[in-house]
């Protein structure tokens, strides 16, 4: 099997302190006592008591009693967590880990491929990095991490324009690309790019309305309010002009293939066929 893959920090250095603190540990816990090494230090207890004020039995068997009960609910906890881990394969996660050396806190989002076994402990495979389950920080939903997509893209598009007072007829189609782009968001996604991409929705209005004072005109305006163009509105449209289309083409053929037409026809075959009488 492949050996551990520590995530690496800004500074170029593995990050091996995470914020549960026992995630890349190899090695067994030294300080971690077992059910073996109680019952060796309940015999040496035993052996070594003072004998005129001996611990009666029912306090030896009270001592291991107390030590199955904490031993058996750590095995439960640990089994929790397999169960758990085996839950997140597949699903997208984001990882919080902490910088050994700076203390700085990062995030790691990605697709949990397998887990990992390390001392009872189970790891999760993220990016080709290993991260213990007590980093987990959340589970994004496939439409969230759709959302958050299309919210970076459509970011992206309107952090790269330039200060409104450089607008000009030039930009029509980076605008028209952009307007288009949010129309092709469902409810959830507009509502995310409105939330967190506030400023920039903003932005894109103000070159949107820029351009229009200039004469542009932009097919499906409607980019914020209660009257959002949905991809559903922008199919219909387009199925709308795909059948009229569709009407024009059969109109054609029906003018094509009308009695009139055959009527004209069978005309100029007769004048034809007059024609070739009197020149034999």
């Amino acid at each position: 099997m492949a050996g551990i893959l520590a995530p690496v920090g800004d500074d170029g250095k593995l990050i091996t302190n995470t914020t549960s603190g026992d995630s890349l540990k190899k090695g067994k816990d030294k300080n971690a006592v077992d059910s073996d090494m109680f019952l060796t230090l309940l015999v040496a207890e035993m052996q070594n008591q003072d004998p005129l004020e001996p611990t009666s039995n029912t306090e030896w068997v009270s001592q291991y009693a107390t030590f199955t009960q904490v031993q058996q609910m750590s095995e439960m906890a640990q089994a929790v967590d397999v169960l758990r881990a085996n839950n997140l394969i597949g699903k997208e996660v984001i990882m919080k880990t902490t910088s050994e050396s700076t203390g700085d806190v990062s995030y790691t989002q990605g697709i949990v491929d397998y887990i990992e076994m390390e001392e009872g402990k189970p790891l999760l495979s993220i990016n080709g990095m290993m991260f213990s389950i007590s980093d987990l920080d959340t589970v994004v939903s496939a439409d969230y991490s759709k959302a958050y997509e299309m919210y970076d893209t459509l970011k992206g598009m309107i952090d790269g324009l330039p200060s409104i007072k450089f607008a000009d007829k030039s930009y029509q189609n980076v605008i028209q690309g952009a307007l288009d782009f949010y129309n092709t968001m469902d409810d959830y996604q507009k509502d995310y790019m409105d939330t967190y991409g506030a400023e920039q929705m903003e932005k894109l209005v103000e070159w949107k309305h820029a351009l229009e004072v200039l004469g542009v005109k932009f097919e499906n305006n409607t980019t914020t309010g209660d009257n959002k163009t949905s991809l559903d509105d922008i199919l219909d449209s387009f199925n709308t002009k795909m059948n009229a289309i569709l009407d024009k083409l059969n109109k054609l053929t029906e003018d094509k293939n009308s009695p009139s037409d055959d009527v004209n026809q069978d005309e100029e075959n007769k004048e034809d066929e007059g024609s070739g009488t009197e020149n034999a």
